[in-house]
């Protein structure tokens, strides 16, 4: 079976893909009196250039009551901290859902000479939208735990419960020479809420995510990260951080990604990724107890700069392959003909009174379609995916079959519709207006439809009209969006 990464996850998807509604983001949380957090979703964007990564986090958090809590992510070296803009996990679920296709297999294994320093530096301490952030570098963990109670103090906050094994945890980490933390001071409702999310940049060889600071929350829950890398994680990473124990992170497909389809995620995407020519996107989660002994570190140098793609195996299942940047041209090749949900979109087109001034009671439409490509500089107004399945389909001609017409109805109880298809060697002799259709670009998860229609009076008097056609699922029926008349487009 396979999970949409979509929901949250993603967004958590629901990222979910199927989802529908998962987590992503790596936090430890401590409360300054004893409730019961419930840190069941955690969600976390990952760029990594080759020599700095981004993390944006975000976190679905909860309590038995009103309070607040102290987060805290521990870093390898000093990063910048700023709030996000917008809802970046919003716009990384549509790009991994409506574009990219971005899949989960559910399975039941889840794969997957020194100076003299003071003993904590306060390297930031600044009021973030609702965050109260303070950055500190740790240089003697003996002081940290009198510099925590002295934080909650000068907040006029009781701390009643065992700071213990928050102690062991990031002493931990400055023996690892991990010695940057973050503070993150945030109001908790009793009802479950995404916490706006922060993005913290810092230099960093490796792709990094901290698990182990999970382990104070405790219980279990899902950890979604989403990946945007100069290459794609092969199937042989499942990431079994500790195969002993059935550690084990599930892996997506990946897809190319481009610059410009990141900027609603991360404004900076273009100086960032400055020195990298291809980018792609894949999502690892996890889903089991958060009793972690490693934290998340992978050499961006062993990434695979290509795709990897389901591939159907007969004694094995589903699992992930190379491939090359073009394989959905390959794989349109390889069944070309038109399709049911293409006649489904000129049903819908021509039923649609948005058309009514364009398209006559009766149609004579020529019986191959048109050849047509569309700009990728529109890709902001229909999305990158809707354009370049429209241009791979309208690369040649293809032979209309007349069966879908009858499923047309006529727009009113008065007038009836009727589509007569004419042999494209015959137009000539046709004297009324004739019409040519494209096929029909879709999107990943079909939502999105763009078909190209073009009016011939005669050879000099011709309209063409670039529909865009939406609906919100599978099960509802098409509906024209917007029709643009005299768009950009050029003959193949």
């Amino acid at each position: 079976m396979r999970l949409k990464k979509f929901l949250v996850l993603l967004i958590s998807v629901p990222l979910v893909f199927s989802v529908s509604n998962c987590a992503l983001a790596d936090k430890g949380s401590i409360s300054p009196w004893p409730v019961s957090l419930s840190q069941s979703s955690q969600r976390a964007i990952i760029m990594h250039n080759l020599e700095e990564e981004v993390l944006i986090l975000g976190t679905e958090i909860k309590a038995d009551r009103d309070t607040y809590i102290l987060e805290f992510i521990p870093f390898p070296s000093e990063p910048d901290v700023k709030l996000a803009s917008g809802d970046p996990f919003k716009e990384i679920e549509r790009l991994m859902v409506e574009e990219k296709g971005i899949e989960l297999i559910d399975t039941d294994v889840f794969k997957g000479g020194t100076t003299k320093t003071v003993p904590i530096e306060i390297k930031l301490s600044e009021k973030i939208g609702l965050h109260d952030v303070t950055l500190i570098k740790i240089n003697n963990i003996s002081s940290f735990i009198d510099w925590v109670k002295d934080f909650f103090r000068k907040k006029n906050i009781d701390i009643s419960n065992d700071l213990s094994n928050f102690y062991k945890i990031a002493e931990d980490y400055v023996n690892r020479g991990i010695n940057y933390f973050v503070f993150d001071y945030v109001p908790v409702k009793t009802e479950t809420r995404l916490i706006e999310p922060l993005i913290y940049k810092f230099k960093a060889d490796k792709i990094y995510y901290p698990l182990k600071t999970s382990n104070i929350v405790g219980g279990e829950g899902i950890i979604d990260l989403i990946f945007i890398l100069p290459g794609s994680f092969s199937e042989g990473d499942y990431f079994g951080l500790d195969r002993s124990r059935g550690i084990f992170f599930e892996l997506s497909n990946s897809d190319r990604v481009y610059k410009d389809e990141l900027e609603d995620i991360y404004q900076d995407v273009n100086g960032f990724f400055s020195k990298v020519d291809k980018l792609y996107i894949q999502m690892m989660r996890y889903r089991r107890s958060y009793d972690f002994q490693n934290d998340f570190f992978y050499d961006p140098h062993k990434l695979d700069p290509r795709p990897y793609i389901w591939d159907w195996e007969f004694i094995f299942g589903y699992g992930l392959r190379p491939a090359e940047d073009d394989y959905k041209r390959t794989l349109f090749y390889s069944a070309p003909y038109l399709t049911n949900f293409e006649y489904e979109v000129y049903t819908a087109l021509f039923k649609s009174r948005e058309l009514k001034d364009i398209v006559p009671r009766r149609i004579n439409l020529v019986n191959i379609t048109l050849k047509k490509q569309i700009d990728m500089s529109l890709s902001k107004r229909f999305g990158r995916a809707v354009i370049e399945d429209f241009n791979v389909k309208n690369e040649k001609e293809y032979r209309l079959e007349d069966f879908w017409k009858s499923k047309i109805v006529d727009r009113s109880s008065t007038d009836i519709l009727s589509i007569i298809l004419i042999d494209k060697s015959k137009v000539d002799s046709i004297s009324d207006t004739v019409f040519y259709i494209s096929r029909v670009g879709f999107n990943m998860n079909k939502t999105k439809a763009l078909v190209y229609l073009e009016r011939v009076l005669d050879e000099k008097d011709k309209d063409g009209y670039l529909v865009f056609l939406t609906r919100r699922n599978l099960q509802e029926s098409w509906k024209v969006s917007r029709v643009f008349k005299e768009v950009q487009t050029t003959d193949k």
